[in-house]
């Protein structure tokens, strides 16, 4: 595996190389899931060598997506508002300038807040990507309103009525909306 820089919140510079057993597991888990998926994990869960902190890191898996189709260096991370195919509303996070979706909750998980950025874990077909993208207060602030503009239309009791309209189709390309909880045991 190549190595990776990776910043500590103190600004000391480290490199290191995915632990390419996670990264094994998690391309057979998402297989098995048979579409993509984002894990959200510890960074020292992600990496080989012993690295100090409590960060947590957006595993995003794309099967069958090479490492050119997705702008994974973009470095915006913004809200919006979807639809479940039930009609439902829920909260996402459009990363790779807005080709990838993933739910909310992963966000919130990964808590990009406490350390000012967003460590997302890119696993392509054709390589892995490591990557920081900067998270600040303005930014949590539009998720919370985001998650209120869902959350207002959870009551709408007729969801299905919007279903024939495909309201978001020309940004994103690829939804990650399953996530998936990866906790250490100490």
């Amino acid at each position: 595996m190549q190595k990776f820089q990776f910043r500590t919140l103190d600004g000391e510079t480290l490199a290191f190389s995915i632990n390419a057993g996670f990264v094994e597991s998690t391309r057979q888990h998402v297989d098995a899931q048979g579409a993509p998926t984002a894990y959200v994990a510890p960074v020292s869960h992600v990496v080989r060598q012993a690295v100090d902190t409590t960060e947590r890191c957006v595993v995003i898996a794309l099967p069958g997506f090479a490492s050119e189709a997705v702008e994974h260096s973009a470095t915006s991370v913004t809200p919006q508002v979807r639809t479940r195919p039930d009609g439902s509303p829920v909260t996402c996070a459009l990363v790779a300038n807005g080709q990838v979706a993933i739910h909310a909750d992963a966000l919130n998980e990964a808590q990009p807040l406490r350390g000012g950025r967003l460590n997302v874990l890119w696993i392509f077909e054709d390589c892995v990507v490591f990557a920081h993208y900067p998270y600040d207060e303005e930014t949590d602030e539009w998720f919370s309103a985001a998650a209120m503009v869902a959350d207002g239309h959870r009551h709408e009791a007729d969801y299905r009525a919007h279903m024939g309209v495909d309201m978001d189709a020309e940004t994103v390309q690829i939804e990650a909306m399953t996530f998936w909880l990866i906790e250490t045991t100490r």
